[in-house]
This record gives structure tokens, sequence and C-alpha cells, in this order.
């Protein structure tokens, strides 16, 4: 069963779980990144650093709640980090949250620890000359099962303290009672399908307790102090570096037949020296967290390792002997380890070589091995994308380089000027009909003010104000030119951009076109002009000849009259 899950929804592909993958467990295709639970050890690692949060386990609170609304009785392992696991004044707080909610019986595992402890001192007491590694951590002992398969024989073959205090409470409170664990640890929830027979029904965390006294309307700061039902004070200091040490009396020595490490990338490098026999230490103390089990992935406070130390020292003396259990016996609580086999197929360095070709890596001073991927060599990544579980665009420097050149050819493809400058008037980008517009001696632009070719006043205008200038026409009589430009702001990037057009020729025409129409014009004014005076000449030669007339006739008239005039005297 997945214990991790991804969220596609909000996974960003940013390759930091990748990085951050000690084993590189994750896989990414189609810009998602997936866990590879065959390599997967939980150490919780990818789940701390996403910075989306897209990274989260599978919770058992909704056991815990099912349990507590049937009324089941439930017993509670608590982890012994619980004394700095927290943020509130005491330890003793988180326990009366427990009881609030129900609980009926709350242990410290520490208990069984004491067992665990007597059993490393045992075998590293006996005689002979071979290597014991510690198995109470899970991450650890996921990693030699996984990683490590000579080392296997030489894991404690005891079980865990979560382990065997489960059978303890199980065996003291009877088949009534639900058991859960309550740790700092991602893993263990794995570590509970390994042993088909234990009594152990669930394990939460310390986040998704607190998480869940939240749900639930407790503020178990206000409670007052209650402690465990039953604890032990000398196996407290087993979350700490050394701690196993400590409580098992396990004495080193300066020729190092005693090793303690801690966190995941230690461990690999002791485990590399003990399979190529470089070392051989008596007995390794192998905990999967920086700083121990107080360096949890899911501890309910954001204390550093050191603080979180400073807390547990303060309470791990603070012990109600009456609460104290004295009486624990070793049995037989042995244990069995499972041989991973890893699914990686081994290209050909031809194949490699093929892969490392699609990012522009032909030789080996091609190869950047920059890390940024997630992988530490470029041949890592290419063993990855072989095997499904990379692909050939995660190449942070060759991906930039496409984009960078894609932008580049867009830029100096472009027909239009493209003038890029910096806040403070320097040519970031100056294209090449740029040049061919104002760069008549060809001079190197990038790098130099935008004065030595084109007056800023614009440009600096648009800097102060933010505000755009769109398709203004400006003329440069240097250069013989006529542009419409537009400028703006990208004031997220600190820089004022220009897109000049050259328009010479089209205003040329235009200018031609209206020397044409005055031209025009003028003639029919002119025509217009004649055609008036024409009109007038015509006019005047009407008007004399209209005239002549009228006295002709007029004359006519009288004449005629006259001659009536006389005709009627005659007849009288």
């Amino acid at each position: 069963m997945a214990i991790i899950l991804t969220s596609e929804a909000k996974c960003k592909d940013c390759y930091k779980c990748i990085r951050h993958c000690p084993l590189k467990a994750i896989g990414l295709n189609d810009d998602q990144a997936w866990v590879i639970e065959e390599r997967c050890i939980l150490c919780g690692r990818c789940i701390e650093i996403c910075p989306q949060n897209a990274k989260t386990t599978v919770s058992a609170i909704d056991i815990l709640d099912k349990y507590l609304l049937d009324g089941e009785k439930i017993a509670v392992s608590l982890a012994p980090s619980y004394l700095a696991a927290t943020t509130y004044q005491t330890p003793w707080k988180l326990v009366a949250g427990l009881k609030e909610l129900g609980i009926a019986v709350i242990e410290e595992t520490a208990l069984a620890a004491e067992i665990v402890s007597r059993e490393y001192y045992d075998v590293c007491h006996d005689e002979g000359d071979d290597s014991l590694i510690s198995s109470c951590c899970p991450t650890i002992v996921s990693l030699i099962e996984k990683n490590f398969h000579s080392l296997i024989d030489k894991l404690s073959p005891v079980m865990s303290p979560m382990m065997i205090h489960a059978r303890l409470l199980s065996e003291k409170l009877g088949e009534d009672y639900k058991i859960i664990f309550i740790g700092p640890c991602f893993s263990k929830k794995e570590e509970l399908s390994w042993d088909e027979d234990n009594p152990l029904d669930a394990v939460l965390t310390f986040e998704e307790i607190i998480e869940f006294f939240k749900d639930k309307g407790i503020e178990a700061d206000s409670l007052a102090d209650i402690y465990p039902d039953c604890i032990s004070s000398r196996a407290r200091a087993y979350p700490l570096h050394r701690g196993i040490l400590e409580v098992a009396g396990i004495k080193g020595s300066l020729l190092g037949d005693v090793i303690t490490v801690s966190g995941v990338e230690e461990a690999i490098e002791v485990f590399k020296d003990m399979e190529e026999g470089l070392i051989s230490p008596r007995f390794v103390e192998a905990l999967g967290c920086k700083g121990g089990c107080i360096g949890g992935p899911a501890m309910a406070n954001d204390y550093g390792v050191a603080h979180r130390k400073m807390r547990l020292s303060e309470f791990i003396e603070d012990t109600p002997r009456f609460n104290e259990e004295n009486d624990i016996s070793p049995r037989n609580y042995q244990r069995k380890y499972r041989h991973y086999q890893q699914k990686d197929k081994l290209p050909s360095e031809e194949e490699i070589r093929e892969i490392l070709a699609l990012t522009g890596k032909f030789t080996p001073e091609d190869e950047s091995n920059c890390g940024g991927c997630g992988y530490s060599s470029c041949r890592e990544k290419a063993v990855a994308v072989y095997n499904g579980r990379a692909e050939v665009e995660m190449c942070i420097p060759y991906m930039r380089e496409k984009a960078e050149s894609l932008s580049h050819a867009v830029v100096d493809s472009s027909l239009n000027g493209i003038i890029i400058v910096s806040e403070d008037m320097i040519i970031q980008e100056f294209n090449p009909t740029a040049e061919k517009m104002f760069n008549r001696k060809g001079i190197k632009p990038k790098g130099k003010y935008l004065s030595s070719f084109v007056d800023p006043a614009d440009y600096i205008e648009v800097r102060d104000n933010q505000e755009i200038i769109t398709d203004k026409y400006k003329e440069y009589e240097q250069y013989s030119l006529i542009t419409r430009e537009s400028i703006y702001p990208l004031e997220k990037y600190g820089v004022v951009i220009g897109l000049i057009t050259d328009v010479t020729a089209e205003e040329k025409r235009k200018a031609e076109i209206d020397d044409m129409k005055l031209s025009a014009l003028n003639k029919a004014k002119r025509v217009i002009r004649e055609q008036m005076k024409v009109a007038q000449q015509i006019a005047g030669l009407l008007g004399e000849s209209t005239a002549e007339t009228k006295a002709t006739l007029l004359e006519l008239i009288d004449i005629m009259n006259r001659k009536e005039a006389n005709t009627g005297e005659d007849e009288s």
C-alpha cells in the first residue's frame, strides 16, 4: 500500500523532491512527480521540503475516530520523542489531551526499548567478530533491505520497540483493547504491515494527533498535567543520537568499533564502507533522521534538533516512580527481513550517449552535472530516463538554452526593431532590425547607454510613470527615419521595451499622395478660375448683345406706336 501520496493539482514539477531524496525514489512523468515504492524508504524528506505541500501520507486518524465513536477501549504506545514533540508547556499536556479524547491506557514505548537494549548488549558482547546494526528504525531497515543486501544478515534480529510494546500491551490488557502507536515517523506506518501477527491496530504521527485535538476542540495546554500510565525513565534517551548506546550500556573506543550515524546520507556512507570491507564495526547505532528520532519528519513543532534535545533533557528525569515499570522479562522477539530486488535496467554506454545527445551532450565536457534535474550527474539522470523514471526535458540548462534560443530566434527574426533597456537606460537587447535602423557605425549596442543611439526621453518617461506609450510617430533626421513606436515597462524585470516599426517608406508614399492631391487640387482650382473667367467673358458679351437687342426692339416698338397714331389722325 502506498504511504506517501502526491496531489497532481499541487505538484509543479520543480524537481525539489528529487533533488532532496537520498535514494532518488521519486519518478517524474508528464510533469508529475510520483513515489517509487520499491525504492522509497519513507524518510519523509520529500514531504518536508515540498514547497507546494503536494505530498501527504495516508492517515489512520479516521480509524482512531471510529474507535472512539464506537466506544472501543484504546491503549496508546507513546514514542519516547513525545517529550520534545509538541509546543505545549510540558509533554504531560499531550498525555492529558489523549485522556481527554477517551484513551484508556497510555504507556511509553520506551518500556520495550529496554528489552531491545538488553538484546543489543548481549549480542555485542558475544564472542565473534561480526558486526551488528541496530534495527529500531524502519527507515534504516528499508535502506538495507533495498540497497545493501550483503548487510541484511548484520541487522539485529530483534523486533523494534514499537512492535514489542504492542505485544506487551496486548498480553497485559487482552484482545478487547485497540492498540495505537503515536510517534514522529512515517516509516512506522509501513512497519505496521511487516508482521502479520502483530497486535498493533494503527500508527499515527504527533502532527496528526495534534490536528485531531484541534478538530475535537481540545486545548491540551489548558489541561492539568497527566503522566502516562506506565513509563521507563531508563530508555527515554532512545530518540537521541547515541541514545541507544547509552541505554544499552554499549561502550565504544577510539578504534571505531562502535559507530553512531543519524541521517540517511551518513548511513549510506557507513554502509558502503562496510560493504566494501573498509570498516568492520562491532556495533552500528543507525537512525534515519538527523539527530535521531527527535529530528523526525512528523514532530508537531518547528523547533530545531538542538532545542528538541534540550526539551527532552529537561523532562527525561521527570518520573513519578509509582508509574515506572520494573518487571520486564526478555522474550523471544525475533524478526525476519526481506530482500528487495531493484527493477532498474542498466543501459549500455551507447544507449546512455544517445539519451545524453537528446539534451545536447555529445562529449563528457558537455555534461555539466549541475544537479538541477535532481540527479547528481547527467549520466545518473540518463539511466533514470532509460528506466522511465525521468524525462529528457528535466535538464534545466538544456531547456533554458532551448527557451533562450527560441526567444532569440523570435526577437532576431522580427521585422520590428526591438530595444530592451534596464532602468538606468543601459541596452540589454538590440535586435538586428534595430541595429539596421540606428546602428550605422557598427558599434556593439549591448551594455551601452541608449543615448548613444537614440533619444531616451520616451523610455525614461515610461520608466518613471510606468505607463505605456502606444503608436507614437517619431522622426529621426540623423537616420532619415520615420518610425511608429510603442514603449512599455516590465516592472517585474526592471526593464523597458521599445517596439519600433520603420514607416519611412509609408510616410513618403503618404507625402507623395498628398503632393499629388495638392497638385490636382491646384490644377482644378486653376481650371475653375479659367472657366469662371470664360464664363464671365461670355456673360459680358451676352450682356452687351442683349442690351443692343433690347434697345433695337424698343426703338422698333416706338416707331410702330408712332405709325399707328398717325394713321388714326388721317382717318378722322
